[in-house]
């Protein structure tokens, strides 16, 4: 599976079951570990924008990481998650009511970066645009909306600082 990605660093696992799209858009670090039931989901959406995900050396993540990504996802280097954390850079469009959300469009991409040596606590959300600061603290269940300082703590939904 690993001659597939763009980039696939060594000592890096993807522990099975997994389910990638376009590997070749996707850059893996060294010593990376996803746990059981990631889902990378990396789609090209918008014609002529091709999308990349790129996570860093060192990073680990729990059981059920969903990566949506049809823009730019960037995991800095030895960022930790638990388990259920969800990173998307876009959404389903809802701009009509009549049509089934399966059927509409999706959203323009907002990129996500996360500094390394941040923290995702279980179930966290991390929503398009956001840019997650070196070092910070992401609660458990918390839903991140704007950008987190480097260093914060932040929890609830919407997050905000608390450290």
């Amino acid at each position: 599976m690993a001659s597939s990605f763009a980039a696939f660093g060594a000592g890096s696992v993807l522990v099975p079951p997994v389910r990638v799209s376009r590997p070749d858009r996707i850059h893996i670090g060294t010593g990376v570990v996803l746990h059981e039931s990631a889902w990378l989901s990396v789609v090209e959406a918008h014609p002529g924008s091709p999308p990349t995900l790129v996570i860093g050396d060192r990073v680990r993540f729990g059981r059920n990481l969903s990566v949506a990504c049809i823009g730019s996802v960037t995991i800095g280097e030895d960022v930790m998650g638990s388990d259920d954390v969800f990173i998307g850079d876009c959404y389903h469009d809802y701009t009509d009511p009549t049509t089934p959300i399966l059927d509409q469009p999706m959203s323009q991409p907002e990129p996500i970066e996360i500094g390394g040596g941040a923290y995702l606590g279980a179930g966290a959300i991390v929503l398009p645009g956001v840019h997650i600061g070196p070092g910070a603290y992401v609660g458990e269940g918390a839903v991140v909306t704007a950008d987190v300082p480097a260093r914060a703590v932040v929890i609830g939904n919407p997050a905000r600082v608390v450290a």
